[in-house]
This record gives C-alpha cells, sequence and structure tokens, in this order.
C-alpha cells in the first residue's frame, strides 16, 4: 500500500480540505447575494431573474449530490473530487465573464452541479474512513464550518463587490476553488477501495439508490432530518421580509439577528461534537426535534397575533439552535445504515436536504411580504412532521451499521 493509499484524508490538513469543499454551497451563496443589485443593473435583468440564479444553483447542487455520490460508489471519491473541483472552476470563470442573465443561470446551474462533488464526497470519505461517535463529531465540525461561513461570507462578498464588483466576486470563488483542487490532487487519497465498489451502470446505480433507500433505519434518519430542515429553511427564507418589511429591521440590524442564529447553530453543534461519544445520538436528536417543534409552535402562534418579536425571536432562536443538534446526528445514524454505500447515502441526504430547501422557499413566500401566515403554517407543518417521523421510523431502530 502506497503512502497516499495509507494517509487519513479526516486527521489535520487533510479534515481542513474537507472543510472548505464543504463550504462550497455559502461560498457561492452567501459571498454572491451582496452583489444581486448589481448583476440586476449591469445585465438589465429583472430582479425574479436576478434571483433565479440562486435557484439555479441550490438545484444543480441537489442534482449533483444525488449523480456524483451515488457514482461515486462505483469509481470511488477520489477523481470525481478532483473532476468536480475543476468543473466548478470553469463553471465559476463562465459566471464571471458571462453576457447576460441567461448565461449566468446556465453557469450556476453547472456550477452547483460540480461543486456538488465536494460536499457530498466529503460525508461520503467520512463515511468511508470512521465509525461510531468519530463520524458524529466529524461531521459536527463540518457543520461548524457551514453555519460559520453564512456570518462572515456576505460581508467579505459585500467588500469584494466593492473594490472589484460581481464579476471579481466570482474571480474570487474560482481561484478558491482552484487553490482547494490542486491542493486535493497531491495529497487526497483514494478512501473506497477497489474490492468494495459497486458495479458501473445506470442500472447499479439505480439500484443503490433502491437499496438504500430500502433501509428502514436510514429512510428514519432522513425523513427526520429533511422534514427539520423545511422548518428551519421555511425560517430562513421568509425571516427577512418578516423581519424587515413587517417590522422594520435595517439591513444592518437584520444581518446581526441571521448571525446571532449561526452562532446558536454553531455553538449547538459544536456541542453535539463534543458530547458525541458521551451521550447517545438519539437523545440528542429528540432533543433537537423537540426543540424545533417548540420553536415552531412559537412562530405559529406569533404569526396568529400580529406577530411579536417577544415570541417570534425566541422561536427563531430555538428553532436555530436545536437544528444544530439534528444535523450532524441525523447524518451519522443515517450513514450507519448505508457503510457499504456510503456515496449513496450521502447523496440522498444531500439531495433531500436541498430539494426541501427548492420546496419551501416559494411556498412560504406566497402571501406575499406582508403576510407571515404561510411561514407560520409551513414550520408547524415541517416540525410536526419531524417529531412523527423520528418516533415512527428511527427512534424504534437502533442505529447499527450494516
Amino acid at each position: 500500500m502506497n503512502t497516499r493509499e495509507r494517509r487519513d484524508p479526516t486527521r489535520g490538513w487533510g479534515f481542513v480540505l474537507l472543510g472548505g469543499f464543504s463550504a462550497i454551497p455559502p461560498l457561492c451563496t452567501d459571498i454572491y447575494t451582496p452583489s444581486l443589485p448589481d448583476v440586476a443593473a449591469e445585465l438589465t435583468a429583472p430582479a425574479s431573474g436576478v434571483q433565479l440564479t440562486l435557484t439555479a444553483f441550490m438545484v444543480g447542487l441537489a442534482l449533483g449530490q444525488l449523480i456524483i455520490g451515488t457514482v461515486s460508489d462505483a469509481l470511488g471519491r477520489r477523481r470525481l473530487m478532483l473532476a468536480g473541483g475543476a468543473v466548478t472552476v470553469l463553471a465559476t470563470i463562465g459566471c464571471a465573464v458571462a453576457p447576460g442573465i441567461t448565461v449566468l443561470v446556465i453557469c450556476r446551474i453547472l456550477q452547483g452541479l460540480a461543486g456538488a462533488a465536494g460536499v457530498v464526497l466529503a460525508r461520503a470519505i467520512i463515511a468511508d474512513c470512521t465509525s461510531g461517535p468519530r463520524t458524529a463529531k466529524l461531521l459536527g465540525v463540518l457543520q461548524v464550518v457551514v453555519g460559520v461561513a453564512p456570518v462572515i461570507a456576505p460581508l467579505i462578498g459585500a467588500l469584494l463587490a466593492q473594490a472589484f464588483g460581481w464579476r471579481g466576486v466570482f474571480w474570487t470563488i474560482a481561484a478558491i476553488m482552484a487553490l482547494l483542487t490542486a491542493i486535493a490532487s497531491f495529497s487526497l487519497p483514494e478512501t473506497l477501495p477497489a474490492q468494495r465498489r459497486r458495479p458501473v451502470g445506470f442500472r447499479a446505480t439505480m439500484g443503490s439508490l433502491g437499496t438504500v433507500l430500502s433501509r428502514r433505519g436510514f429512510v428514519g434518519y432522513l425523513l427526520t432530518f429533511i422534514t427539520a430542515f423545511g422548518a428551519f429553511f421555511s425560517y430562513v427564507s421568509a425571516g427577512s421580509f418578516v423581519l424587515r418589511v413587517q417590522h422594520g429591521f435595517s439591513t444592518i440590524g437584520f444581518g446581526l439577528w441571521y448571525a446571532f442564529g449561526a452562532l446558536c447553530m454553531t455553538l449547538s453543534a459544536l456541542a453535539a461534537a463534543h458530547w458525541a461519544g458521551k451521550v447517545p445520538h438519539d437523545r440528542m436528536i429528540a432533543f433537537g426535534v423537540f426543540g424545533v417543534f417548540l420553536g415552531s409552535v412559537a412562530i405559529f402562534v406569533s404569526t396568529r397575533i400580529d406577530t411579536p418579536l417577544w415570541l417570534l425571536l425566541p422561536g427563531c432562536a430555538l428553532l436555530t439552535t436545536s437544528m444544530g443538534q439534528i444535523i450532524a446526528n441525523c447524518t451519522a445514524q443515517a450513514l450507519s445504515y448505508t457503510r457499504d454505500l456510503s456515496g449513496s447515502g450521502s447523496a440522498v441526504l444531500g439531495a433531500g436536504q436541498f430539494f426541501t430547501a427548492a420546496l419551501v422557499a416559494p411556498l412560504v413566500g406566497l402571501g406575499g411580504d406582508m403576510d407571515p401566515h404561510p411561514l407560520g403554517i409551513a414550520v408547524l407543518i415541517c416540525s410536526t412532521a419531524s417529531v412523527c417521523v423520528y418516533w415512527l421510523l428511527a427512534r424504534p431502530t437502533p442505529a447499527a451499521a450494516e
């Protein structure tokens, strides 16, 4: 076995590299959002067209995880990680030089499809190399990376846009992705041995997905996670309208509140990582699911009585904090059922998360800028579903690796 094969990518700088690839979604979204008005002005595009560049990336990210994660169970992780990084660089350069909104949307889809490799394969590599509490601990640390990035990315994006324009933002993303890919080409080992790989082909790929979805424990934790995430993303999607339009929060004021929420989730995820191996995963998940439900009830009630801040804000904070207990623990428990198909398991988890985000975002806006009721209904339905799914499908089944 050569040096590259012996190296453990979940330790030291190897794990830092995985964290960098996991931060692709906030890197490509939050660092870009301050530039949206500039994009609309330069490309003479309507606001809806510019918003489509965000949706296009999210859809590409969901589809890319589903495809790349599953295929990696046949082809291995390393080559797909490197290919995904290289295509992401090219797609990002396409965004930087896009002459119109149509080209920008197409390049954003490609950016999401290719960028999904880093996100889905980072989880699969951790599942390949670890088990038990260490898996949950490392996934929790990755969640901290993903949680901190949205706090600092908008500020960095605003500074870049002011100094170099919105195209400069994409050139910066391309440079970062090129650096990550170059480092990975020298240091990232293959973590899926040839003897553990699945046959190549469409039928084999669909069979892997079918096998993953036939495992009751995996499905239980998957649905617990994505329904709770649906409640969380409903708040993320509609929160700015409720707080800024209805309550007059300034841009800075809302940014500070958003940063506070990200900090709460980050600290909660850090606590979950610290408790891994000391507190049962299911106890932390139960705590998180119950917290999401209580926070959603508070938000729902507030939307029925003119959204008083004394009730709305604590509900949002509780929901956000509780998600820090759910994401890493549910992911670790779900992947414990798919050790023989880590790529496919990671793919379904990632695709489910981002398809849920794409679904709930337009639903909470059905009532317009001044109607908070869709938000209250969405968070209550999603959080109630999460409680029911967890107790009926996930909790009764002890997590055990296949």
